[in-house]
């Protein structure tokens, strides 16, 4: 999904007359990992104040970066023959419409069984029939003009922990008394979207996961519940793709070279953007080898990064790892598309990628030193500097 997908579902939360969820279902689960409540419902039943409050939750759950907090996932399993986990499940609860109590309760245990948490925590899950309004050429909605029925299922797993006590004023006895604490329920830290809606419609092979935590995706949770490909977490990505360049270029990386393999990758995911309305875009292995052999390295450092690289990441899909990982890295965790960071223990500089021509590097009476042109617009503590 991209970003203008994500957004037009992000947007039936919004009010309660546009929403169009059919029914709701939960589970509250304890700190031993026992089920202490279950409960289903049709959502329109529930009092206004408390539908707003759960489209706050499902928002939440549409928020983020693509690439980061949200991660467009495809099964492994495509033919989806077991039906007690991945596409199969998933497939029997939406296509039931959250009707079947025993397709839920079976849902809703295999996720207790595989989800990560230490505490209490709530397990929510909604069904939509989204009527998905046609596009004018120039990319408006024709709202009376229907193109097709989008069903889906979203989940949110969000944790519950105690309110912060105090007092409170009681209306009955016109007293203040110590506030009694309730288990909260607080912003979701998991959850997706199944079906993806790819091209605005459904697209049965892939979900949108939602990771509050961008180094934590719950790798039990998507390979033995979702049972989906998942990619190396986003902070994960960028420092072992920052270890790569500095491993592969070791005496070799001056400004230049480091310059021109973002040059490289940014030009690379221009180019696909132009082709396509993908924001996720994905580059493998031969896309990112393409940018190191295009700053004009010598084989030998191609050789040593395809050592590198196999290291770093393909040691991710071992039969052991439990998960299985996509090899492929999102654009936006490993290309600087606006800033370089420029640091060291004395300074912290950000450098318009589109400027790198104001910043060089030179020896100046025998000291190596980084030269930053001063321009017409530069301060320093808010002071022109002429």
């Amino acid at each position: 999904m991209n970003k203008k997908e994500v957004s037009e579902i992000k947007s039936l939360y919004d009010s309660i007359e546009e929403c169009g969820i059919t029914r709701l279902a939960g589970c509250y689960v304890n700190s031993e990992k026992e089920k202490k409540s279950v409960f289903s419902t049709t959502f329109l039943n529930l009092p206004d104040e408390e539908m707003y409050k759960y489209l706050d939750i499902f928002r939440k759950t549409l928020s983020g970066t693509i690439g980061k907090n949200l991660v467009n996932m495809e099964f492994v399993d495509q033919l989806a023959t077991d039906h007690s986990f991945g596409r199969g499940m998933l497939s029997d609860l939406y296509r039931s419409e959250l009707g079947d109590d025993g397709i839920i309760d079976d849902f809703f245990d295999s996720v207790i069984a595989s989800y990560d948490h230490v505490g209490s925590y709530i397990i929510l899950l909604i069904h939509q029939n989204y009527d998905v309004p046609g596009k004018t050429k120039d990319g408006l909605d024709m709202e009376d003009a229907s193109d097709e029925v989008y069903p889906y299922i979203l989940c949110s797993i969000c944790p519950m922990n105690l309110t912060k006590p105090g007092l409170g004023f009681d209306e009955t006895d016109e007293m203040i008394h110590t506030l009694k604490q309730v288990f909260g329920v607080e912003q979701p830290e998991a959850g997706f979207l199944y079906p993806a809606f790819n091209d605005r419609g459904a697209d049965e092979s892939a979900l949108l996961y939602y990771t509050k935590k961008t180094d934590l995706l719950q790798n039990t949770f998507l390979s033995e519940t979702l049972d989906v490909r998942a990619p190396l977490p986003a902070k994960h990505q960028k420092e072992s793709f920052t270890e790569l360049v500095s491993e592969v270029l070791g005496e070799d990386a001056n400004l230049d070279t480091v310059i021109a393999i973002n040059d490289n990758l940014a030009d690379m995911v221009e180019e696909r953007k132009d082709e396509s309305d993908e924001t996720d875009i994905r580059l493998d292995k031969n896309d990112i080898r393409r940018a190191f052999e295009n700053t004009g390295l010598p084989a030998s450092k191609l050789v040593e990064f395809d050592t590198c690289f196999d290291e770093k990441f393909d040691v991710l899909n071992a039969p052991d790892s439990g998960l299985r990982m996509d090899d492929k890295l999102s654009a936006e965790n490993v290309v600087a598309a606006r800033k370089y960071e420029v640091k060291n223990s004395d300074i912290d500089l950000k450098i318009n990628t589109r400027r790198s021509d104001i910043m060089r590097t030179e020896v100046i009476d025998g000291v190596k030193c980084l030269v930053i042109e001063i321009t017409a617009d530069l301060t320093v503590n808010g002071v022109p500097i002429r």
